[in-house]
């Protein structure tokens, strides 16, 4: 697949120059910012300082007040609570919020995670049944819930009442629940739609301090758990977002939960050295290892636990579980490669085999897509039932593609870029067919294009330690606010690069004569030595502050390389 460095759009040279009467700020930061929706000075202080006195009032978002209410009657009346988390980061991590926050004022509580294959996603009715048996009168639903209008309807009949906190796109209506947080709700006024399921949550409990004069200290510990949702869920990093993250990631760092700091050692990860950006790839997989390959009450379980013992245990069996997960990753992604290797004609890719494992089919779908260009469809049986995940690539809406196929689907739904999709094994010859079909005509044919967006082209003279200080700081990292990249072309090396461990290219580069020699590190690269050496090249980077005894110079960490067009 064909590969295009996508210069954003150039920033509004009127906020530039509005930035720039502020004193030391290079007209890269300047150019960055505005990029970023930071027009004015006011707007960069709030950005570089995104402290808990920047969160919205709780009560700005729908419902927030009967919630409220409505938790106060279930304490005080000493009702039993139940907590229904999802189960992905998100979901669990939420509920562990919630179990943490209320072990120290209120104990008739539990929480539920639904089995991601028997039950599916949103509040099921095997949920509303277990808060049924164990006489619960209230269900606060997590980072789920929006769209599960039978089961909460059913809660309502078993005289359960219903709060649901979620994030997600709302269906036509809103559930009978007796109160809705949900700031993506059209009569919702809340300034910011981007919350996690978790930081709906964490402003439920932020709205049930503020309304009972409870000093919000304790609450702010649990800020541990909700960069974790926050940052493992994709939403955008950007207002209340940086707020929980840049906070959050301060408490994680020295967070004494037993599940948290067990996490950390089974990962082998330096708890104080953890950034945001990090969390996504190291945090994430494990966490969500449980639900794809046995079941999400075991993340939750771990997140929750006050105990070091249980953590111990807990963390090494998800560890062990990941592990599984990676190596059905790995192999199902080899055999899914070479199936599409052999059908790589085709418009789009149709991957199916009975062994693969359900949990891994995304990524394998995600990989084969990314690799051949194509949208592709990862397929396995499961429950005498073919069932998998469909990935899209560019620009290219699946679920319209899946949407025209549905004759020969019993259910899908995602959004643009995935989706998931059942049917029977006798239709699959005729759902490819379709599909291939429906791609080729909404691409009339022509090949795919990657598109990576990056921020600026610059030249490497512009180049400073102060810039690439200042960008550390315009973290925390994450979607819509990701870390800088830049351009710089027709470069060219000072001396012969070293290839370390016959994968990685260090060099130093530059682009004019008498201009500064700037050391780089090109990883997995050594395959590009030829092109480096030819002459001109252009390069994909971002900066970084290498460090060494003492000593911080300016290091560029070079993404991609490809030979000038000079």
């Amino acid at each position: 697949m064909e590969k295009v460095w996508k210069i954003l759009p150039k920033a509004n040279q009127d906020h530039v120059k509005e930035l720039l009467k502020q004193p030391n700020v290079p007209k890269i930061i300047a150019e960055l910012l505005v990029q970023r929706g930071v027009t004015t000075i006011p707007k960069a202080r709030d950005y570089f300082r995104p402290t808990l006195e920047k969160l919205y009032d709780p009560f700005l978002m729908k419902d927030m007040d009967i919630a409220v209410a409505r938790l106060t009657l279930a304490i005080e009346h000493g009702e039993r609570i139940l907590f229904f988390g999802d189960y992905d980061v998100d979901g669990t991590s939420a509920v562990a919020l919630f179990m943490h926050f209320f072990r120290e004022v209120y104990d008739n509580i539990d929480f539920y995670i639904p089995d991601k294959y028997t039950e599916g996603y949103g509040v099921s009715l095997r949920g509303v049944e277990y808060a049924a048996q164990t006489n619960c009168q209230l269900i606060i639903s997590l980072d789920c819930g929006i769209m599960s209008h039978e089961a909460i309807e059913e809660s309502i009949h078993r005289n359960i009442d219903f709060i649901v906190c979620d994030h997600h796109q709302l269906g036509d209506t809103i559930p009978k629940a007796t109160a809705v947080l949900n700031p993506q709700r059209p009569d919702c006024n809340y300034p910011f739609k981007g919350l996690s399921g978790c930081g709906v949550g964490f402003k439920f409990l932020q709205g049930f301090c503020q309304k009972h004069g409870i000093d919000p200290t304790p609450l702010w510990q649990h800020l541990d758990l909700v960069v974790l949702g926050t940052a493992c869920d994709v939403v955008p990093m950007t207002d209340e977002n940086r707020v929980i993250a840049n906070e959050g990631i301060k408490y994680l760092r020295k967070s004494t939960k037993p599940g948290i700091v067990a996490l950390f050692k089974v990962l082998n990860r330096e708890q104080s050295e953890i950034q945001v950006q990090d969390l996504g790839y190291t945090f994430g997989p494990i966490i969500n290892a449980a639900g794809r390959i046995a079941h999400a009450q075991i993340s939750a379980e771990l997140l929750s636990t006050i105990d070091n013992k249980e953590a111990k245990e807990l963390a090494e069996e998800l560890n062990r579980l990941n592990q599984l997960r990676k190596n059905y990753d790995r192999t199902n992604t080899e055999e899914a490669l070479v199936m599409a290797e052999e059908n790589k004609s085709a418009p789009a890719l149709v991957l199916y085999n009975e062994s693969w494992h359900k949990g891994v089919l995304g990524i394998v779908a995600s990989r084969c897509a990314e690799k051949f260009g194509k949208p592709t469809v990862a397929l396995t049986l499961s429950r005498d039932e073919v069932t998998g995940s469909a990935r899209a690539i560019a620009n290219f809406d699946i679920h319209k593609a899946l949407t025209a196929s549905a004759e020969f689907l019993d259910q899908f739904g995602g959004h643009t870029s995935a989706a998931g999709l059942s049917l029977k094994k006798e239709n699959l010859s005729a759902f490819t067919d379709k599909f291939e079909a429906e791609v080729k005509n909404l691409t009339n044919g022509k090949n795919f294009v990657s598109e990576l967006n990056v921020d600026l082209e610059i030249d490497l003279a512009d180049l400073d330690l102060a810039s690439a200080t200042i960008i550390n700081k315009m973290s925390p990292f994450g979607h819509e606010n990701p870390l800088p990249l830049f351009i710089a072309k027709n470069v060219k090396v000072a001396t012969t690069p070293r290839v370390l461990k016959d994968k990685h290219l260090k060099m130093q580069v530059f682009q004019e004569e008498g201009d500064q020699k700037i050391d780089a590190i090109a990883f997995n690269q050594a395959d590009q030595l030829d092109v480096v050496m030819e002459g001109f090249f252009d390069i994909l980077f971002r900066l970084d502050i290498n460090e060494y005894r003492g000593n911080k110079t300016l290091q560029l960490n070079i993404k991609e390389i490809s030979t000038s067009k000079k």
